[in-house]
C-alpha cells in the first residue's frame, strides 16, 4: 500500500509488545441490532465530559451551539434518528440558511494551508495554522488494526501503533486535548497512542456513540452487512452512496431497490453532522479535540466536505478507500465562523486495502 512506508515496518517490532486489544472489521456485522435492548450503533448521544474547556468568545460559543440545518432528517427509525430520544442533541430555533450545498466554508480562507495533490490537508499543518483563538475538532478513522473477526476486541497492529504515535508527535504542544472514541478498543487505543505521541499521560478517553459508524445509514450497520456481504461488500455501497452514484446498474437489481433506502440524503445529512453533532458539543470540549471513529462514517464525511472532489471511489480502479487516520477537521473561529476540511494523519489520505502490509508474516 502506498502509505505504509518502510519506516513503519522497521518501527513495528519496537511496538509489538505494547499492542492494545481492539476491534474487528470497520463494517463488522457484530454491532448491536436496533430495538434489542442495547445501544444502537446508529444513535447519537451527547457525551458527558468533565474536561477543562478553553472557551471561545461569547459570539463563537453562541454560534457554535446554535448552528443547525433547517430541520432534522427523520429516518422513521428511533434508533437512527437522533431527534427521537431523550438524549437527542439540542435543536436551534433559528435555522441556518444553507450556502449552496453547505452551511459552512469548505476552504481554508485566510489560513496559510495548501492541500496535497489528492486534496487532503495534513493534520499537523492544520493544527499549527489555526489561531489559538479558534477551536478544532478532528473526526478521524482509527489507526491500522488487525485483520480478524474479533469485532470490538480487535487490536491495533504494531504499524498502527506507530502510525498513531507519529501523528501525536505532529500535534505535540503543551496544551491538553480532548479525546473521544466509539466503544471499540481500536478507536480508544488510537486516541491513547496519539496522546502518548504528544507527550500526554493519564489521558481520559470518553466513549461517545455520537461518532458511530452508522450515522449516514437509516438502518443499523448489521442490516446493511447482511444485505451486501456477498454482493460487493460495504465499501462499494458506501462509496457509491458517498459519490452520488446510482445503485441500479452497478449492483444486483434486487439489492439496488432495497439498499437505496438504507441511506440518508447525502448533503443534508452531512450538514446535520456538522451542525447538530459536532458544533453543539465543541464548547464543552478543550480547544482541540480528537474524535476517533470508523471508515463507515469517515468515508462519507471526507466525500462530503471535499464536495466529492477527493477520490475515495471504492467501486472503480484503482480501488481507493479512506485511509487510517484520515477524516475531517471542523474549525470554529473567534467570531463563530465554521470551516470543515478533509485531513490526513498519515502521509497519504487514501488507501488500497489489498496492498496493506501483512504484519502476520
Amino acid at each position: 500500500m502506498k502509505n505504509f512506508t518502510a519506516k513503519y515496518v522497521a518501527c513495528s517490532l519496537l511496538f509489538g509488545l505494547s499492542m492494545f486489544a481492539g476491534c474487528g472489521a470497520d463494517s463488522n456485522p457484530a454491532l448491536p441490532v436496533a430495538n434489542q435492548g442495547t445501544i444502537s450503533s446508529s444513535s447519537v448521544d451527547v457525551p458527558v465530559s468533565n474536561s477543562e474547556t478553553t472557551p471561545l468568545s461569547s459570539a463563537a460559543v453562541e454560534a457554535a451551539s446554535s448552528s443547525s440545518v433547517a430541520a432534522p432528517i427523520s429516518s422513521g427509525n428511533p434508533e437512527v434518528n437522533p431527534t427521537s430520544s431523550a438524549d437527542a442533541l439540542p435543536q436551534s430555533s433559528a435555522a441556518v440558511v444553507p450556502q449552496g450545498k453547505f452551511t459552512f466554508s469548505i476552504t481554508p480562507g485566510a489560513l496559510a494551508l495548501t492541500p496535497d495533490a489528492d486534496g487532503f490537508y495534513d493534520m499537523g499543518d492544520v493544527y499549527k495554522a489555526v489561531p489559538k483563538t479558534s477551536k478544532i475538532a478532528f473526526v478521524i478513522r482509527h489507526s491500522k488494526r488487525e485483520k480478524n473477526n474479533l469485532g470490538t476486541e480487535s487490536s491495533l497492529t504494531p504499524i498502527g501503533i506507530q502510525m498513531a504515535t507519529t501523528l501525536g508527535t505532529k500535534l505535540a504542544s503543551d496544551e491538553p486535548f480532548y479525546y473521544s472514541s466509539t466503544n471499540f478498543l481500536r478507536t480508544r487505543a488510537t486516541c491513547e497512542y496519539i496522546a502518548a505521541g504528544r507527550g500526554e499521560t493519564d489521558v481520559k478517553v470518553e466513549t461517545w456513540n455520537g461518532i458511530n459508524g452508522s450515522y449516514f445509514l437509516t438502518v443499523p450497520s448489521d442490516t446493511l452487512d447482511a444485505l451486501v456481504a456477498k454482493k460487493g461488500g460495504n465499501p462499494k455501497y458506501i462509496a457509491l452512496y458517498s459519490y452520488g452514484e446510482p445503485f441500479v446498474g452497478k449492483v444486483p437489481n434486487a439489492v439496488a431497490t432495497v439498499v437505496v433506502n438504507y441511506f440518508h440524503d447525502f448533503y443534508p445529512r452531512g450538514n446535520q453532522f456538522i451542525n447538530e453533532v459536532i458544533l453543539p458539543n465543541m464548547p464543552n470540549w478543550k480547544r482541540v479535540s480528537i474524535l476517533v471513529s470508523h471508515d463507515m462514517l469517515v468515508e462519507p464525511l471526507v466525500a462530503f466536505v471535499s464536495d466529492r472532489t477527493i477520490d475515495l471511489k471504492a467501486y472503480t480502479s484503482p480501488f481507493h478507500w479512506v485511509n487510517y487516520l484520515s477524516g475531517i477537521a471542523v474549525i470554529v473561529d473567534e467570531a463563530g465562523a465554521v470551516t470543515a476540511l478533509p485531513v490526513r494523519g498519515d502521509t497519504v489520505g487514501w488507501m488500497i486495502p489489498s496492498e496493506e502490509v501483512d504484519e502476520s508474516v
